[in-house]
């Protein structure tokens, strides 16, 4: 269920000012801030089920793989 206008104009008035925050002063920091803030801007618009999480999980989506897996063996 779409957010009130009150909700969609919070959310989208708290990204803005965190944008202009980043792109002010470049800082990884404030990029990730603004990052948060786009996702709680477009929660507004999607529906409970749908709903993407506020904060991204240690690692994100990087995998390590298997270094002995990715190379062909010397069969020399």
């Amino acid at each position: 269920m779409m957010g009130s206008i009150e909700e969609q104009l919070t959310a989208w008035e708290e990204y803005r000012q965190a944008k202009l925050r980043a792109d002010a002063t470049c800082d990884f920091l404030d990029a990730r801030i603004a990052a948060d803030a786009w996702v709680a801007f477009l929660n507004v618009y999607l529906d409970d089920d749908q709903k993407l999480p506020a904060h991204r999980a240690a690692g994100g989506n990087v995998t390590h793989f298997p270094v002995h897996r990715t190379r062909v063996p010397d069969v020399r």
